[in-house]
C-alpha cells in the first residue's frame, strides 16, 4: 500500500498544505518525497503524520481490500456480461475517483474503465481513457502490462480487426497466468470469433471448444450461448452437419426459454442456414419464416433470413407470386443497407427466375466478383459452381476450365487458411 499516496490524498482532503501537515514532525520537502512515494518514513514520523489527519492504518489496508473486491466484482461482471451489475457497480467505482488515483489500483482502475467503455461501444470515453493509460502504462506491472494487452484484443475485435485480435491474444497467452481461467476463457473465445471471421472454420471450431469448456465450469451462461452459435456456424462451414445440428438443437431450445428476444430470432437464422446447406428445405423453410415474423423489418438478420427462404423457393423451382414479393422485399431492403451484397443478390434472383442464362451472366459480372473482392469465399464457391455448369453446357471449355481453376483456388484458399491458422 503506497502510504505516500494515501497521506496526500487525506490532506488535500482536508486543505491542508505540505508546510501545515508536516510542522512540527518533519521538514516540507521530506513530506513532499512520502507524499510521492520517493521516501518511506520511519514508523514515528508515520504514526504522527497519520495521527494529525486523524488516520488509523488498519482502516486504511481494509478500505484497500474494499476496493480490490470492487474492482474484481465490477470485471467479473463484464466477463459474465451481467450488464446491471456492471452498471450498478461502475457507478460506486466512479465515485471513489479520486481515491482510486492515490490506491494501488490506480492503474487496475483505469484498465477496468477502458474495458467497459469498450463493452459499451462508448467510443469517445475509449479515447479518452486511452489517453491516460498511454500516460501511466510506464509504471504497469507484467500481470497489469497483460490485462492492457487482451483488452486491446478486445478492442481490435470490436472494431473488426481480427488479424490484429488474434496477434495479441496469441501474446497474452505465452504468459496469462496469474490472471485466472475467466480470462483465459475470454482469450480462447476471442480467437474463435476471429479466426471465424477470417473464414478459418477449423481453428474456430478448436479455440471455441477451449472457451466451452471454461464457460461451462464457470456457468457463464452468456457466453456458452455466444461460443455454441460460433461452433455451428464453423461445423456447417465445414459441412459438418451432424455436429452442427447436435449444437443448434439444444441451443433453439435453450435460446427460446431463456433469452427468447436476444438470442433466439439469430439462432433461427443461423440454424434455418445449416439445414439449408444440408439441403433439408422443409425445416429450412419453416424456421426461416419464423425468424421472418420476430425480426425487426429492414435489419440485416431479416435481410439473411428473407436471402435464405428465396434461395429455398429458387432451389426447389417454387417461385410462386408469394416468393416474387418477398424477391422485391429484399430489393428495396438492401438499398437501405450497408454493402452490395442482398442488392447483387436479389437482382441475380430476378433475372434467374425468367432466364438462367442471364442470372448466370449477371453473377459473372457483378455477384461473384463482388463475392470474391469482399472475402464471402463459402457464397462465391455456390455461385461460381453455376458458372462452370453454364459454360459446360455452352461448351465453352476455354471459360469452363478457367472457372473451375478459380473454383479450385478456393478450395485451396480455405485449406491454407485453416492451416495458417495453426
Amino acid at each position: 500500500m503506497n502510504v505516500g499516496s494515501i497521506i496526500k490524498y487525506y490532506r488535500t482532503k482536508k486543505g491542508l498544505t505540505q508546510t501545515e501537515l508536516a510542522e512540527g514532525i518533519c521538514s516540507t520537502s521530506h513530506l513532499s518525497k512520502i507524499e510521492t512515494n520517493m521516501y518511506t518514513a520511519n514508523e514515528d514520523t508515520l504514526n504522527m503524520l497519520l495521527k494529525r489527519l486523524n488516520l488509523r492504518l488498519e482502516e486504511e489496508h481494509s478500505r484497500m481490500k474494499e476496493l480490490h473486491d470492487l474492482l474484481h466484482d465490477f470485471i467479473f461482471s463484464i466477463f459474465m456480461h451481467d450488464g446491471d451489475r456492471a452498471d450498478i457497480l461502475f457507478n460506486e467505482i466512479i465515485q471513489k475517483h479520486d481515491y482510486m488515483e492515490t490506491s494501488d489500483y490506480v492503474n487496475l482502475y483505469h484498465l477496468y474503465i477502458y474495458r467497459y467503455y469498450c463493452w459499451k461501444k462508448s467510443h469517445d470515453k475509449v479515447k479518452e481513457t486511452l489517453k491516460v493509460i498511454q500516460r501511466i502504462k510506464t509504471t504497469f506491472t507484467s500481470v497489469e502490462k497483460n490485462i492492457y494487452v487482451i483488452f486491446k484484443a478486445i478492442n481490435a475485435s470490436i472494431e473488426n480487426d481480427s488479424e490484429a485480435a488474434i496477434r495479441l491474444i496469441t501474446e497474452f497467452l505465452q504468459n496469462p497466468l496469474p490472471l485466472g481461467r475467466f480470462w483465459i476463457g475470454e482469450a480462447y473465445y476471442l480467437l474463435s470469433h476471429s479466426h471465424s471471421r477470417l473464414n478459418q472454420p477449423e481453428a474456430g471450431v478448436m479455440f471455441g471448444k477451449k472457451a466451452y469448456e471454461i464457460f461451462e465450469d464457470d456457468s457463464n451462461w452468456i457466453r456458452i450461448i455466444y461460443v455454441q452459435m460460433i461452433l455451428g456456424i464453423n461445423y456447417m462451414k465445414l459441412r459438418l452437419f451432424s455436429e452442427a445440428n447436435a449444437i443448434y438443437e439444444p441451443l433453439l431450445r435453450n435460446t427460446r426459454l431463456f433469452f427468447k428476444d436476444k438470442f433466439y430470432p439469430h439462432t433461427l437464422v443461423n440454424y434455418a442456414r445449416c439445414l439449408l446447406q444440408s439441403k433439408e428445405y422443409i425445416r429450412s423453410k419453416k424456421m426461416f419464416e419464423e425468424a421472418l415474423s420476430v425480426l425487426p423489418p429492414g435489419s440485416d438478420y431479416y435481410a439473411v433470413a428473407l436471402l435464405g427462404w428465396i434461395e429455398i423457393g429458387y432451389r426447389t423451382n417454387h417461385t410462386t407470386q408469394e416468393w416474387e414479393g418477398k424477391l422485391q422485399q429484399l430489393h428495396d431492403i438492401s438499398l437501405n443497407l450497408e454493402g452490395k451484397f442482398f442488392f447483387h443478390y436479389a437482382v441475380f434472383y430476378k433475372k434467374s427466375q425468367f432466364s438462367q442464362v442471364e442470372g448466370t451472366k449477371y453473377a459473372i459480372k457483378w455477384l461473384y466478383p463482388y463475392l470474391i473482392k469482399n472475402s464471402y469465399y463459402d457464397e462465391a464457391r455456390e455461385i461460381v459452381q453455376e458458372i462452370i455448369d453454364y459454360y459446360s453446357g455452352e461448351n465453352d471449355i476455354v471459360n469452363a476450365k478457367h472457372y473451375y481453376d478459380q473454383w479450385r483456388r478456393l478450395v485451396e484458399k480455405e485449406r491454407m487458411y485453416n492451416e495458417e491458422a495453426y
